[in-house]
């Protein structure tokens, strides 16, 4: 497969839209990759020098929740193409995606009050 030229399927793009739309692929690439060497990092080196009884958890799964939103914009925006959509079918797309994120962070605060709970009443 020559990947030089534009496939049949992309045959209406112009050998120019062709050579961007590749290069935005390929920095979407650089860039996730870039995240996800750092998320690798950031937890090794924090499990390998903090150790797992460290305190600033917190810190580290607020870095991780941020390094997945970014890596989510990109793939959504570079290869469901997104980013080239209009505005209104954009919202709606990540409009749940949004709910999803408040689902988690309802579901974390409840349960960390009936872990306090549980603790309290030391019934478990």
């Amino acid at each position: 497969m020559n990947f030089d030229e534009p496939v049949q399927g992309h045959l209406h793009w112009t050998v120019d839209e062709y050579n961007d739309s590749k290069k935005d692929v390929m920095k979407t690439i650089i860039i996730l990759s870039a995240v996800t060497i750092a998320e690798v990092g950031i937890a090794i080196g924090y499990d390998h020098f903090m150790g797992a009884e460290a305190k600033g958890k917190i810190f580290i799964n607020m870095i991780m929740a941020i390094a997945s939103i970014i890596k989510v914009y990109f793939i959504m925006g570079t290869f469901m193409h997104l980013k080239h959509e209009k505005k209104w079918f954009i919202i709606t797309v990540f409009a749940p995606f949004s709910f999803l994120i408040w689902a988690i962070i309802a579901f974390s605060v409840e349960g960390s009050s009936w872990e306090a709970m549980r603790s309290l009443l030391n019934l478990f």
